[in-house]
């Protein structure tokens, strides 16, 4: 285990641990590094557990199986942090005193019940808590339990307040950042955690990591099981690979060793794709990326390097863009806008960045992640609607996007096992300011001081859009000490040819989407 404050607990499907080969596995915990596994129940998979304890150096638990009658067991996740886990509901109420004096102990980060799930019914328009008298009758009153299940998706959240004699529901926040205090003397509160499959990743071979602290689960990501293993190498999929474990290729690595010659033997695997699986899975292995082709950066030869953009919203569907946040590699200067006082008022943040950038820096460009697909749409529309005496001069700034470039374009192969900035920029050694913040969190977060008024933690949340400017930087200079390997119509390998001119992306060209990091707000 780490020595560090909280830990990392990663929550794997049954199913998944079974329809994996091993060395996906052992990929899993190489690059996830895991402190503790949770093999999600409710009903028990002795195979599955006993994969995950072969493979895994992580102590990892199940409590449908070992956690033994009707008692409530502690499991340690981290130095001086535990969870404690209970075989199923029914250990809720036959052990209720046991586990409410469990709960009370502050070492305690959350309670394991897979049993516990909640059930949507369409007609009557209402959710229910499924165990909720269990819940009830074995929970503590005057604080707030998190209770992690494997029963509801991953980045399932809200807090329950439940009648204490009856179980019956006195009230359910749906933004338990907003209010975790508990509802009464005469209710019981439990914030419900999800670490289930979640649908879009996958369905049951997805799984979660969850960050877990004193104070309950800081962050959870979600991962495909194809991001891991040959799969994860671009042009292996799942009838690919049991090709190549046909031939007792089932590692990177001995993919690798594989001659291009037996790849392109494979049936709709010719020579070009072969090359590509070869210098990808060279990407996975060593964490360096690598240039396809011998097309420039963005902004490569230009006298000075594009300002790196980050917008910060309240959401997917944006009333106020609340922060812009630049950084400029030529001077190594970080410049944030940000709305602190009057959440609506659109025009104040637009209207300072765009006098700062026109006015400083008339000539220079800009470039984002994934950028034309959030960042330039959104600011595109905000300033032709409240700045638009502003709107043709923002038009005519080159912008650019390098996610575009190396992923739509596919002129570099990354190391990260998604395409999220933070996932790439980790892969290629960035040190974070560990915020634990993401897309989703900062426009929740900005929600509730629109409502409430309550303030953010400025200095986190700025921290946090600073990053992803940094970031942005970090990685394009790593794509431009990459080295670069081109290939002619034949598939063969050539020597690179030369820069090509740079081209300025319209908004015209992309499609709408979601700002990386956003999709799951």
């Amino acid at each position: 285990m780490t020595g560090r404050d909280g830990a990392r607990l990663l929550a794997l499907p049954p199913s998944a641990v079974l329809e994996r080969p091993l060395e996906t596995l052992r990929d899993v915990e190489a690059t996830l590094e895991p402190d503790v596994v949770w093999v999600l129940g409710p009903s028990r998979e002795p195979q599955a557990f006993a994969r995950v304890r072969r493979v895994f150096d992580a102590p990892a638990f199940h409590p449908p199986l070992e956690t033994s009658g009707d008692s409530v067991s502690r499991q340690p996740i981290a130095d001086g942090l535990e969870i404690a886990t209970v075989k199923g509901a029914s250990a809720l109420r036959a052990s209720s005193e046991a586990v409410s004096s469990t709960l009370c102990d502050s070492d305690i980060a959350a309670l394991v019940c897979d049993d516990v799930t909640t059930t949507t019914r369409p007609t009557a328009l209402e959710t229910t808590l499924e165990h909720a008298s269990e819940l009830a009758a074995a929970l503590p009153v005057g604080r707030t339990t998190t209770l992690l299940t494997g029963s509801v998706p991953a980045g399932y959240d809200e807090l329950w307040h439940l009648e204490r004699e009856t179980g019956a529901i006195h009230a359910v926040d749906h933004d338990p950042e907003l209010e975790c205090e508990p509802a009464g003397d005469d209710c019981v509160s439990v914030r419900v955690r999800g670490g289930g499959p979640t649908e879009g990743y996958g369905g049951s071979a997805s799984f979660a990591v969850l960050e877990c602290d004193p104070d309950g689960v800081a962050a959870i990501d979600t991962y495909e099981a194809t991001d891991f293993g040959l799969e994860a190498v671009s042009g292996i999929g799942p009838k690919t690979a049991d090709r190549l474990a046909e031939q007792g290729v089932t590692t990177r690595e001995a993919l690798l060793e594989t001659p291009i010659e037996t790849l392109t033997a494979l049936p709709n695997v010719g020579q070009t794709r072969a090359r590509k699986m070869h210098h990808h899975a060279t990407v996975l292995e060593t964490g360096e990326p690598r240039r396809l082709t011998d097309e420039s950066l963005p902004g490569e030869n230009w006298s000075k390097p594009p300002l790196c953009l980050d917008i910060e919203t309240d959401g997917l569907s944006p009333t106020i863009l609340w922060q812009i946040g630049v950084y400029d590699p030529a001077t190594d200067v970080y410049r944030a806008f940000v709305e602190r006082d009057d959440p609506a008022d659109p025009a104040s943040v637009l209207e300072a960045f765009c006098d700062w950038l026109l006015g400083v820096h008339p000539n220079r460009a800009l470039l984002t992640w994934n950028g034309w697909r959030f960042d330039y749409r959104h600011l595109g529309a905000f300033i032709a609607r409240h700045l638009p005496y502003y709107a043709d001069e923002w038009e005519s700034i080159p912008k650019f996007d390098l996610y575009l470039w190396a992923v739509g374009d596919e002129n570099a192969l990354l190391p990260g096992r998604t395409n999220e900035l933070g996932v790439v920029a980790d892969a290629l050694g960035y040190e974070d300011a560990d915020t634990a913040l993401d897309g989703a969190q900062t426009a929740a977060a900005y929600q509730r001081f629109m409502r409430t008024g309550d303030p953010l933690e400025w200095d986190r949340h700025e921290a946090y859009c600073e990053d992803d400017c940094r970031a942005l930087w970090h990685v394009y200079e790593r794509f431009r000490d990459a080295p670069r390997v081109c290939q002619d119509a034949n598939g063969s390998e050539t020597p690179p040819a030369g820069s090509s001119a740079d081209s300025n992306r319209s908004s015209s060209a992309t499609a709408d989407s979601e700002q990386t990091g956003l999709g799951d707000f």
